[in-house]
């Protein structure tokens, strides 16, 4: 039953995110933020363009280039530093999936005057569920580019929407 309650959320959210980016798609400055919580597990999927995130979308031509793609999918890696679930739920990351296509293996495929986004995908466990309430972004500090982060939460309290900027960085619930 859980399986199905979470299957639910994030189809929920993923048709909401689609409704909502599909007359937007691809707007630098602008990235989203999905949260669906069911019983103690937390799935959180962040995109953004790549040139919010590195200055260009192309697959990295210059050391230099090489360089900030590695360093940016090293800190996908670790979420912890951009994306900050309050401490009180006890959340810990379990699984991490980041695609960014045009920096990884299919770079050399990549269409010059394509738009590339990343795309990564976090799954917590809370060992205080009931705690969980809130989403801090410091992503603003490391990524100045991006301007609003369009953020959604579906959980037991029920689904939340905000647009999130430097001056406004936390999504509650």
């Amino acid at each position: 039953m859980n399986k199905l309650i979470q299957i639910i959320f994030l189809s929920l959210l993923q048709a909401v995110a689609t409704s909502s980016t599909a007359h937007e798609a691809h707007v630098h400055g602008s990235a989203t933020v999905l949260l669906a919580q069911d019983g103690n597990r937390l799935t959180l999927e962040f995109d953004s363009p790549l040139d919010n995130l590195l200055g260009f979308e192309h697959a990295p031509r210059t050391d230099k280039q090489k360089q900030a793609a590695r360093a940016l999918l090293d800190i996908m890696q670790k979420p912890d530093t951009l994306l900050k679930l309050n401490a009180e739920a006890d959340c810990q990351l379990t699984t991490v999936k980041v695609v960014a296509p045009v920096l990884q293996a299919a770079a050399a495929t990549a269409s010059k005057d394509e738009h590339a986004n990343l795309h990564a995908e976090y799954e917590y466990s809370c060992t205080k569920a009931a705690a969980l309430k809130s989403l801090h972004l410091s992503l603003f500090d490391a990524f100045p580019a991006i301007h609003k982060v369009d953020a959604q939460m579906a959980g037991a309290r029920g689904q939340v929407a905000a647009t999130l900027t430097p001056k406004q960085r936390t999504l509650t619930w």
